[in-house]
C-alpha cells in the first residue's frame, strides 16, 4: 500500500515538474507576445491629448523595455531559446520602435524624412536576413547595428521624456513656462528651453545617422546576396 502511494506521489511530482518545465520554456515567448499586445495600448495613449494618458504611455514603454530584457534573460538563463522566440522577439522590438517613430512623425516631434530612412533600413535588413536564411546562414548583429539600436532606444526614450516635460510645463503654466524657466535659471533656462524644443530633432538625427551607417555596413558585408540576384 505504501509503495503504491509513493509511486503515485512520484508520478504526480514528475507530472508537476513537466508542467513547470513546459511553462518555463514558453514563458519568454509569452512575454514577447505580451510586449506586442502593449503596443496596441501604448499608441492611443501616446497620441492622446490628455496628460494622464501620456504619462501612462511612458509607463507602458518602460514596461515594454523591461519585458524585452526579461524574456531574453529567462531564455538564456534556462536555455529555452526557441525558433519562435528568435523570430518573434526582434519582430516585437521592430513593431514597438516603428510604431513609436510613426507616432512621433504624426505628432510632429521628428521630421518624416528621418523616420523614412530608419524604416527603410529596417525593411532592407529584414529582407537581407530572409535571403541569407535561404542561403543557409544567419546575418549576425554588428557593432554598428548594436550602436544603432542603443542610439535609437536612447533617442526614443529621451524624446518621450522631453515631450512629457513640455506637456507638464504647458499644462501648469501654458502662457509663461518659458518665462518662468528664464526668470529662475537665467541663461541656463534659455538652454533648457532649447533642449526641450530642439532636443528631439538632434537625438533623432544621431539615431538616423547610425541607422544609415549600419545599414550600409550590412549591405557591403553581405553584397554576395545581391550579386546572385542582380
Amino acid at each position: 500500500m505504501e509503495n503504491n502511494l509513493n509511486g503515485t506521489e512520484a508520478k504526480q511530482t514528475g507530472k508537476f515538474k513537466r508542467v513547470i518545465d513546459e511553462n518555463m520554456r514558453k514563458l519568454p515567448n509569452r512575454i514577447t507576445m505580451f510586449r506586442i499586445g502593449l503596443v496596441f495600448v501604448f499608441i492611443p495613449c501616446l497620441l492622446s491629448e490628455k496628460l494622464t494618458l501620456n504619462y501612462i504611455a511612458i509607463g507602458l514603454f518602460a514596461l515594454a523595455s523591461i519585458s524585452d530584457w526579461l524574456d531574453g534573460y529567462i531564455a538564456r538563463k534556462y536555455q529555452v531559446i526557441s525558433v519562435f522566440g528568435q523570430v518573434m522577439d526582434p519582430l516585437a522590438d521592430k513593431i514597438l520602435v516603428i510604431s513609436t517613430l510613426v507616432c512621433f512623425t504624426w505628432l510632429q516631434l521628428v521630421p518624416a524624412w528621418m523616420v523614412t530612412i530608419v524604416l527603410g533600413r529596417e525593411f532592407l535588413i529584414s529582407g537581407m536576413r530572409i535571403l541569407a536564411a535561404e542561403e543557409g546562414y544567419i546575418i549576425k548583429a554588428s557593432n554598428w547595428g548594436k550602436a544603432k539600436t542603443a542610439t535609437e532606444m536612447t533617442a526614443i526614450t529621451t524624446i518621450l521624456l522631453l515631450r512629457i516635460v513640455l506637456q507638464t510645463l504647458e499644462y501648469f503654466s501654458p502662457d509663461s513656462w518659458e518665462k518662468i524657466l528664464t526668470d529662475c535659471y537665467g541663461a541656463t533656462g534659455d538652454i533648457l528651453i532649447d533642449i526641450i524644443r530642439v532636443g528631439p530633432w538632434v537625438l533623432m538625427f544621431i539615431a538616423t545617422c547610425f541607422s544609415l551607417i549600419s545599414g550600409l555596413e550590412y549591405v557591403f558585408r553581405n553584397k554576395q546576396l545581391f550579386d546572385k540576384g542582380i
